[in-house]
């Protein structure tokens, strides 16, 4: 009979750990996309709204640009990935313009464009990392000069 308790018991602990590493695992597989919001004027039509947004893909997404964000950004090295094109080609894929709306300081909200890249939870660092890399480029297409950096202060 004790012999049966334990092995019940060994039983009961790998089936409790199997669902942990389960759990864990797809926990860190789940989509988490990563933006930055730039807002917008109000007062801009939605017409001029979309054509920012399809400027602003067509120019993120050259080859040359995303090139140099991985070259960087070490991409290669932190995707596992063979050389700096590679990468490139990764991060298009996961690139994305969006319409969408911030909160403002003053309470209430503004349209925006989310400018971010899309992935997995556990790539969370790196695909905030990106988007924050874009949005140095996206200041300079659209000819806004950028915030002062935190640490300037």
């Amino acid at each position: 009979m004790q012999r049966w308790i334990v092995i019940g018991v060994v039983a009961m602990v790998l089936m409790l750990g199997g669902g942990v590493f389960a759990y864990s695992t797809y926990k860190q597989n789940r989509p988490h996309p990563m933006w930055v919001p730039l807002p917008l004027n109000p007062a801009l039509p939605g017409e001029k709204r979309l054509e920012i947004v399809k400027e602003l893909t067509a120019k993120l997404k050259d080859e040359a640009l995303l090139i140099q964000v991985s070259k960087d950004l070490e991409l290669p090295r932190k995707l596992k990935l063979n050389s700096d094109e590679e990468a490139a080609r990764e991060v298009s894929k996961r690139l994305f313009v969006k319409l969408g709306e911030v909160a403002t300081p003053v309470g209430g909200t503004a349209p925006s464009i989310n400018v971010g890249v899309s992935g997995k939870a556990k790539d969370a660092k790196i695909s905030g990392e990106i988007a924050m890399r874009l949005m140095r480029d996206v200041w300079k297409i659209l000819g806004i000069k950028p915030p002062p950096p935190k640490d300037a202060f």
